[in-house]
This record gives C-alpha cells, sequence and structure tokens, in this order.
C-alpha cells in the first residue's frame, strides 16, 4: 500500500495543466493521473472502434476489446449535458483507474477520444471530468482547389486537423474559373486538360472524391461539396462550348451534373450540395430569375439540401435555401445561415488570425439555433501556387483552424464584433489576459503537434508597443518627421502637437487602419505612423524576428506592392535597431504583380527570419510606417522567434542607446 501511494503521489506531481483546444464547455481537474502504459483493455461501440483505436495508436497504446466490467476504458452511448441540443456532447471521466467516455452519439464519442488525445502527455492522463458540446451545429472548413488543385494526401492532411479539433463539416470548392477538378463520366470532357488554366490535367476523379468523402466520414466529418454555378464557370464554359449558362441545353448539362454529383454518396452521407451562384460578372454568365429556383429544386429531389452564397442569386420566395454569408453581408429575413464573414483567411496576416475570432462570435450569437447553423473557415488561395503546400504555410492554415475551433465549438459569450477583428485588444485589459490565456493553450498545441514550416506563428503577447502618428506626408513618402530624431513624449510639428498614444499594444502585426474597415489603431486613412518598443537582453545576442509591412492579400494581388528593391515595402517603411536601419531581404521578384505569378517571398511568413543583433542591455526597436493615400493595407510586423529566452519588453520611451 506504501508503495502505491508513493507511485500515485509521483504521478500527480507529473501531471500538468490541462491546456485543450477548443476548450471545452465545463472541466475540473482532479489530483492524480491516468497511466496509458501500451496495451489498454477497451469496451465500444463497434460504429467508431476503428477511428478510436487509430487514436490510442497515436499515442502508442494498443486497445484490446474487454467486456465493460473489466475494460479499462469504456466508451459508451448515453445521456449526456448538452444545452444546445447539437450532435457531439460528450462527458468524460478520468480516475487513476479508469476512463469512461459516454456520449449522446458516435460523433460524440470521436470528440472525447481527440480531447484524450490532447490530455496525454508522456503516457499520463490527468484525471478529470469533462462535459462538453459544441456551440454551432456546423463547424465547417473550406478548401479551394478549383484556382489551385491539391492532391488528395495534401487535403486529407488538413481533413485529420480538422478532426482533431472538432469540425464537422469540409467544404470542398473544386469548380472555378481556372479549372472544374470532378470527373464527369456524363460529360467527360470538363476535365479536358485544355479547358484549364492552371495545374491543366489534374483533376479528381470519382474514386478519389468517394474516398475522400469516406476519410471524412470515419472522422465524423461530413462533405459539402461546391459546384459554383453559374458564375466562376470559365472552365466549365470552355470544356462545353457554352455561350450562355442561361440556356435551356446548358441548365440540362448542369443538372446531369449535379445529379452525378449526388449519386457518388447517399443523402445521409452527404446531406447537403453548395451551388455557389456568387459574382455572377461575365455576359455569358447571367441567367434570367428562374435559374436558381430550378436548380434548387432539382438538389432538392435527389434529396440534398440546397447552399448558395450570399451576396449571391437568390431565389426570393425560397426561405429554406441555406445562404453562406461573406464580406459583410447581413443574413437573409428567414433562411437558414452558415457565417463566413471575414473568416477569409488568404487576407489575413498570420498573427493577426490566430486572435481575429478570439471576441468575434459566429453568426453574431453565443451559440446556434435553427437558422444560426455556424460558421465555415474559408482558404482561397486566388493567386497562382508554385507548390502545393505553399497554401498552408502563406495562409497559415492550421494557426487559423486552431483559432477558428474555438469560436465556433466552444462559442464566443462576450461577442465584441469587429472591434478585435484586426488588432488585440489593450495591453492590461481582461480582452487581452484572455488572448494571453488562449495563446498559451495555441502554443502548446503546436509544441506537440506541428512544426514551424506548417504552423508560422509564435507568441506576440509579450511585445510592448506605443504608437504616434500619422504624420502628413502629402503623399511624399521620403518625408521625415522629428521622432526620427529622438524620443520624446511629444512633438511640435507645422504647428500641431503629436503625443504617443496612451494604450499600449502587445501584438506582432500591428493594423494602423484595416482595410476591410475593422478597427485600427487610429482614424486617419494615410500618412506616417511610427511603432516604439524596447527589448532587454541579459547578453548580446543574435536573434531572428519577423519582419514586414502592409502584409499582401493572397487575392488578387491586392496590396501587394512590397517586393521593392532595396526597400521592405514601396511606401518606403524602415525598421530601426538601436537607431541602425536593418536592410531589407533581396526580393525575388520585383516586376510581376499579375495573378499568375505565385508567391515567394513577399510576407515573412514566407521566408526566412531575419538575423537582428541585440547588446546586452536594452535595445530600441523602432518602425517607420508610412502609407501612400492610394495604398490598401497599413500594418507593421516585428516578432522575434528564435532565441528569445530571457528577453523582456517595454514600451518606455527610451532614446536609442
Amino acid at each position: 500500500m506504501l508503495l502505491r501511494a508513493i507511485l500515485l503521489l509521483i504521478l500527480t506531481l507529473q501531471a500538468q495543466a490541462i491546456e485543450l483546444l477548443p476548450a471545452p464547455a465545463e472541466m475540473q481537474q482532479q489530483a492524480g493521473t491516468f497511466p496509458l502504459g501500451k496495451n489498454l483493455s477497451a469496451h465500444a461501440p463497434t460504429a467508431p472502434a476503428k477511428r478510436i483505436a487509430a487514436i490510442f495508436r497515436d499515442l502508442g497504446v494498443t486497445l484490446q476489446s474487454a467486456p465493460a466490467a473489466q475494460a479499462s476504458f469504456v466508451c459508451r452511448i448515453g445521456d449526456v449535458k448538452n444545452p444546445h441540443g447539437f450532435a457531439g456532447a460528450y462527458q468524460l471521466r478520468i480516475t487513476t483507474q479508469k476512463i469512461e467516455l459516454q456520449a449522446a452519439d458516435t460523433q460524440g464519442l470521436l470528440y472525447g477520444s481527440e480531447t484524450i488525445r490532447q490530455l496525454a502527455n508522456n503516457g499520463l492522463l490527468p484525471c478529470c471530468t469533462i462535459n462538453d458540446w459544441p456551440a454551432f451545429p456546423i463547424r465547417g472548413f473550406m478548401l479551394d482547389t478549383g484556382r489551385n488543385y491539391q492532391t488528395p494526401a495534401l487535403i486529407k492532411e488538413q481533413i485529420e486537423i480538422m478532426a482533431r479539433y472538432k469540425y464537422n463539416a469540409f467544404h470542398f470548392h473544386f469548380t472555378d474559373n481556372p479549372g472544374w477538378r470532378l470527373e464527369s463520366k456524363i460529360h467527360p470532357q470538363v476535365t479536358a486538360a485544355t479547358s484549364m488554366s492552371r495545374q491543366s490535367g489534374k483533376f479528381y476523379t470519382q474514386a478519389d472524391f468517394v474516398d475522400l468523402l469516406d476519410f471524412c466520414k470515419q472522422r465524423g466529418i461530413m462533405m459539402i461539396p461546391e459546384m459554383d454555378i453559374p458564375g466562376h464557370s470559365e472552365a466549365l464554359r470552355k470544356a462545353l462550348d457554352i455561350n450562355s449558362m442561361n440556356a435551356p441545353e446548358s441548365r440540362k448539362i448542369v443538372k446531369e451534373l449535379l445529379t452525378e454529383l449526388a449519386s457518388l454518396a447517399p443523402a445521409e452521407d452527404m446531406p447537403y450540395i453548395h451551388i455557389g451562384t456568387d459574382e455572377v460578372r461575365h455576359a455569358a454568365e447571367k441567367v434570367n430569375g428562374t435559374y436558381v429556383a430550378e436548380m434548387s429544386a432539382h438538389v432538392r429531389s435527389l434529396g440534398r439540401k440546397v447552399i448558395g452564397w450570399h451576396k449571391g442569386l437568390n431565389d426570393p420566395k425560397d426561405q429554406e435555401k441555406i445562404t453562406q454569408l461573406w464580406a459583410r453581408t447581413p443574413p437573409l429575413a428567414k433562411n437558414p445561415y452558415l457565417d463566413s464573414r471575414s473568416t477569409y483567411i488568404n487576407h489575413m496576416d498570420p498573427h493577426e488570425t490566430v486572435f481575429t475570432f478570439l471576441h468575434r462570435a459566429s453568426c453574431n450569437i453565443p451559440f446556434g439555433n435553427d437558422r444560426a447553423l455556424g460558421g465555415v473557415l474559408c482558404s482561397w488561395p486566388d493567386i497562382r501556387i508554385e507548390n502545393e503546400r505553399d497554401q498552408i504555410k502563406h495562409n497559415a492554415v492550421y494557426p487559423a483552424m486552431l483559432a477558428y475551433s474555438e469560436s465556433v465549438w466552444t462559442g464566443v459569450k462576450n461577442n465584441h464584433g469587429e472591434r478585435y477583428a484586426a488588432n488585440l485588444p489593450t495591453v492590461g485589459t481582461a480582452e487581452f489576459a484572455h488572448c494571453v490565456a488562449f495563446e498559451e493553450r495555441l502554443m502548446s498545441q503546436k509544441q506537440r503537434f506541428f512544426t514551424n514550416e506548417n504552423f508560422p506563428v509564435y507568441p506576440q503577447t509579450q511585445l510592448r508597443w506605443k504608437i504616434i502618428g500619422p504624420f502628413p506626408h502629402n503623399d511624399d513618402l521620403t518625408k521625415t518627421f522629428p521622432v526620427e530624431q529622438s524620443i520624446q513624449e511629444s512633438y511640435q510639428f507645422d504647428g500641431k502637437t503629436y503625443t504617443w498614444l496612451p494604450d499600449t499594444f502587445g501584438a506582432a502585426t500591428l493594423y494602423y487602419t484595416h482595410f476591410f474597415g475593422f478597427g485600427g489603431l487610429i482614424k486617419e486613412s494615410h500618412g506616417t505612423c511610427y511603432a516604439l518598443t524596447n527589448i532587454w537582453s541579459p547578453d548580446a545576442r543574435t536573434i531572428k524576428a519577423f519582419i514586414g509591412f502592409h502584409h499582401s492579400s493572397r487575392s488578387d494581388r491586392r496590396g501587394n506592392e512590397q517586393a521593392t528593391p532595396g526597400e521592405w515595402h514601396s511606401s518606403l517603411p524602415w525598421i530601426k535597431i538601436n537607431g541602425e536601419k536593418i536592410a531589407p531581404p533581396k526580393w525575388k521578384i520585383t516586376d510581376k504583380k499579375d495573378n499568375e505569378t505565385p508567391f515567394t517571398d513577399e510576407d515573412y511568413q514566407m521566408r526566412p527570419p531575419q538575423k537582428i543583433a541585440l547588446k546586452k542591455g536594452w535595445n530600441q526597436i523602432l518602425l517607420k510606417v508610412p502609407k501612400h493615400s492610394k495604398g490598401w493595407k497599413w500594418s507593421s510586423t516585428f516578432l522575434p522567434i528564435e532565441n528569445t529566452k530571457g528577453l523582456r519588453y517595454t514600451d518606455e520611451l527610451r532614446s536609442a542607446p
């Protein structure tokens, strides 16, 4: 007995803080741990048993079937706490002797098992009781492979991450202007290489599609396929020589393709079909008022529910169609909807991405209902991609996916709307403290499950910035201001007094104004701002840091002017360390700005970090950040990411050493 007590004490001391993501609805940690070992007796329902066993294999544990009374790990279907009534609720109880997982359905057993994956640490599970349930019934991720083909292997990699963070919908956008990428046996010409403007000849066979759908199903994820019509149909029109999407023959073809799509899976496995309907811009795409009603009726005749974009073409009489909101479009009065407003990660800076959803509720409510169905995170790599994995890094897909999971699974109880969509809350506020706590959990997930290459986000809430400006430059970007001469509490310039903003900001990327009109740090639309921080180093050292200005949108190269020889950006920003300018990289591309030229090193996450020498003691970091009146983005990024142990930050107004 004494030996057992000592062992339990040791295991208790080894237990670490529980850092789950998304955060569970209710959790209590108790003393002690459960040792997993290499083999574990288990009892589970047949349906999810294969997937659950795979999760434990990832932990180095082999599940061995046993009767419930004798098993150390018991999974069962039963009543659990579930105030919103959506599928996936579960209860997990871990003691020093047993793991008990009970759920309302098989999805809940899968989600509870994924929680166990996150809890496992060095072969131990902390003793705890968790009651957990989803805030929204649909929690999705959308991937555009119509513009840039991705192999099934890479798609599966992303679906696997979705499953680990409790997503349940994969929105598969496989048709667009550059390519119609699903095989048709009725109209085989749709995937002809000659119809594609990118990755010619790259498409998914029907066998690929069914395999992906089965891969989703095993992980509790439904696939939502999208055939985007009548807009975004250039490849389809080229393949089938269609001059008008409105023509009777064209409508017949589209309905045949929809029927063929539905034939690949029963309605219970693929209950939704997305028909696009957004951005109908070209003459050949124009249709009359009966088109959407006809296509929606056809989809319903196939036993499926209809989804379409809004803004987009709608049948005003149809109040059943699920509308997927984008940009800042409000929902229709009575239709159910999915929220993809401002979830387009191709527009975002990686370090903006991980916090933009933290205080912004999906559907602008804390939990869903029969109309507010949830949200879908969207990755639109509009620009041609050279290497398929670039999409993961350029759009910071995995950091975004983890951050968004908390918004749609846990829900956002204190919704601040767009207030913190661009910048973190002010240092010292409760909202900022929430960011710090979330960052700890996010970085724990990164350390355990991701690589730096796949997860280009680092701790940032330790930074401390003071901001001043904007000073008027009248579009003379070379103009200098007194901040560059010395650091003072205030300055006189052109008869006006300029002082540093009273608030302190703790973030890697600062948005002075936001390109979509979200709250920025200042109200003016252009000028020159300065950002100041100080770093204390216990010794002289070389660190590596992310540095960037006016971060690009990977969408039609909007706002992307930064590949300027000898400068950080065409707006002529700079960064000084202890009064010395840091030279920008030698850009790979400086003369091509079209959509068919892939990004290479334009943004900080696309290139190696910058080496910076710090001296022992205090080091001043000063950024000059001008914006032209015709510019689009106005942001700066500075973040030490390597050799940072022992560094401290302050926003005190210190002169350069």
